[in-house]
């Protein structure tokens, strides 16, 4: 939803091509991205990157022929669940250290920045009031981040691909140092994994987490993302980019996490 991609043959060889979408200059730090990006290939959680230049956003990665694209559906199997539960806890207790973090608060200030008509925000349906100052209540709640590790921070399922057993997660957009479960929630968030998934996900995660203890802060994280990336999309809305209802589905599942949030007791 941010770049365009292209397939490269050059020399009997494949690759990807891709170049920014609107706006991306100003919503995303190309040179932060760049050093994730290279330090994770260099990890193998990444493919690999072939050229990135952190000026203008173009980067080039070899292609992953014959690999499986996840989405929706397919990243629903058990098998995989587990590979991908196991991937992403070998990454969080990784010793490798981003220079950067991602902070959903910080963010979102510099996301609402961007934006030219406030009213665009404030007046897109009757529930903005209440989410808004939830949102704002909440960003003073630093319990869930004692813990900082390398973080994707954008893991929707075609962000994840698979050859040989082997898993790889791309596009480190909006990587940086944060709060593990952050990750768990928007995998959970993206791929519409359902409850009795979860749990066999978090079992295949860490054996020591908790479901019930750890649903709170996945429902925390999984409304702040969802307030981002509805405030990201009305930023490339007002630069002429079209996303049918996205908008709408974000901020109403928002105003849904936040009434469950409320619900079971968090403030």
């Amino acid at each position: 939803m941010t770049n365009k991609n292209y397939l490269l043959h050059v020399d009997n060889e494949k690759y990807v091509l891709r170049l920014p979408g609107v706006m991306t200059s100003n919503l995303i730090s190309r040179h932060y991205e760049m050093n994730n990006s290279i330090l994770m290939s260099q990890a193998e959680f990444n493919v690999e990157t072939i050229y990135f230049n952190a000026d203008n956003g173009i980067k080039i990665t070899k292609f992953l022929d014959g690999g499986i694209n996840f989405n929706h559906k397919n990243i629903h199997q058990y098998e995989y669940l587990s590979l991908i539960a196991k991937e992403l806890y070998k990454l969080h207790h990784s010793d490798i250290q981003f220079n950067n973090a991602f902070n959903v608060f910080e963010t979102f200030q510099q996301y609402f920045d961007l934006l030219k008509d406030k009213n665009r925000f404030f007046c897109f349906n009757k529930n903005i009031p209440l989410i808004y100052e939830f949102f704002i209540k909440i960003s003073k709640n630093n319990s869930f981040y004692n813990i900082k590790c390398p973080c994707h921070n954008d893991l929707v399922p075609e962000n994840i691909l698979l050859k040989n057993n082997k898993l790889f997660f791309i596009d480190w957009e909006y990587s940086g140092m944060n709060a593990p479960l952050f990750d768990v929630a928007a995998f959970f968030l993206e791929s519409r994994i359902p409850e009795e998934k979860q749990k066999y996900f978090l079992a295949h995660y860490d054996r020591c987490l908790d479901f019930e203890k750890s649903r709170i802060e996945i429902l925390f994280h999984q409304f702040t993302q969802d307030v981002l990336w509805f405030l990201w999309t009305l930023i490339k809305e007002e630069n002429n980019e079209t996303f049918e209802n996205y908008a709408s589905i974000r901020i109403n599942r928002a105003y849904e996490l936040m009434k469950d949030l409320v619900k079971n007791g968090f403030i």
